[in-house]
């Protein structure tokens, strides 16, 4: 790389005279550069603001466990049930909870998953439901399963806003596998089930934490790395790309 700038600069001055100080000057800048780190100033500047982004030529070493070891299981997730809602339910929910998306299930009881819907697609399904023509009121039933007697005039489907065909694995999966998916994928997500029954949640931000060391001592609890290491409130904050509202580079 450092030859090539050198070939550009020529290429583009045509000074044959300035060559040996541009010469110079490049690798007293690559040597600078490396007492700060291998990694250029893009991947700095990620890291210093904490972006989830997963290299494909990180070398990093993916624990030999399964996922469901790691993973934020539904006991500790904000899940959306597929009936029970009203426009003004959902409003409130996305004012007390600073998420990027929820999991849909079909109940407490069976929990099996029916999908997930992203915030912005609920906020943008909910603003225009308010709107002129439907104009419902904030007791307008809401729903993310099909009601055969319901009037499409007074209620919300909320189906065709919700991805009804996520991405998911075994809970029993390595946690090699999701991080393969991960990476090669460029998901922000990935559920996992059992027989179709939610069981938890993984992040691309779970797994560069994961990768950078920080989850190794609560390895093995089976309640979600960041569940058990943080307050509630940093987890309101932190945990994964379901919470925040910067948008960040995709990786992998």
């Amino acid at each position: 790389m450092t030859v090539s700038i050198v070939v550009i600069m020529f290429e583009l001055t045509g000074a044959l005279n300035y060559v040996l100080p541009i010469m110079i000057s490049v690798m007293i800048s690559k040597w600078v550069g490396d007492a700060f780190g291998k990694q250029g100033i893009y991947e700095s500047w990620i890291d210093f603001h904490g972006y989830p982004f997963l290299d494909n030529r990180d070398d990093k070493q993916v624990p030999d466990i399964a996922a469901a070891q790691v993973m934020t299981r539904i006991e500790d997730l904000v899940v959306l049930h597929s009936t029970g809602h009203s426009i003004g339910s959902l409003d409130r929910l996305l004012k007390t909870h600073a998420l990027r998306g929820f999991p849909v299930i079909t109940n407490s009881r069976e929990g099996f998953l029916l999908g997930y819907i992203s915030r912005t697609e609920l906020a943008f399904a909910l603003e225009s439901a308010r709107n002129a023509p439907r104009s419902l009121p904030s007791t307008a039933e809401a729903f993310f399963a099909h009601q055969p007697l319901a009037d499409t005039d007074t209620t919300l489907d909320l189906r065709p806003w919700m991805d009804q065909t996520p991405i998911t694995l075994s809970a029993k999966s390595s946690l090699q596998l999701a991080a393969d998916m991960f990476l090669k994928l460029g998901l922000r997500y990935l559920l996992f089930c059992e027989k179709g029954v939610l069981k938890g949640l993984l992040t691309k931000k779970d797994i560069i934490f994961i990768l950078n060391g920080a989850g190794e001592r609560r390895m093995g609890t089976g309640s979600g790395i960041y569940r058990t290491e943080r307050t509630a409130a940093q987890s309101e904050q932190e945990t994964g790309l379901m919470f925040g509202d910067v948008d960040v580079p995709d990786g992998g």
